[in-house]
């Protein structure tokens, strides 16, 4: 598992690998035309699963490419959390797996208002 973070910002996104599936989970502030909310930031889920096909109709070359299985934007982070567990368990069986990405999508909401986090990665 990856937790994706610039250099001296808060958590952006997390990305989870689970046999061909790629699993983001990514936080953007809120853009100004989105009215129907008032939190700070959008949250997305992407899983894409990883496949092999050939590049063109009269060549042998091979390449990966990724398919987009599930694609959904969250206005809240509390929405997210009401649905991230059954969409997980369609791609993932294993639940401390599941366990674990929904701590690591925790960390994109909470980092930020832990004072103690603050102060220990000099943010």
């Amino acid at each position: 598992m990856i937790k994706g973070k610039d250099k001296n910002k808060s958590l952006d996104y997390v990305k989870a690998f689970h046999n061909d599936y790629v699993i983001t989970i990514g936080r953007h502030p809120r853009f100004n035309w989105v009215t129907h909310t008032d939190k700070d930031y959008m949250y997305f889920l992407y899983i894409t699963r990883t496949e092999k096909n050939f590049v063109g109709k009269n060549t042998a070359h091979v390449g990966k490419f990724n398919v987009l299985c599930h694609q959904q934007t969250f206005y809240d982070y509390h929405r997210l959390m009401l649905v991230i567990e059954p969409i997980l368990s369609e791609y993932i069986l294993e639940s401390e797996k599941i366990f674990k990405i929904c701590m690591l999508v925790q960390e994109l909401e909470y980092q930020s208002e832990d004072p103690l986090h603050q102060e220990a990665s000099g943010e």
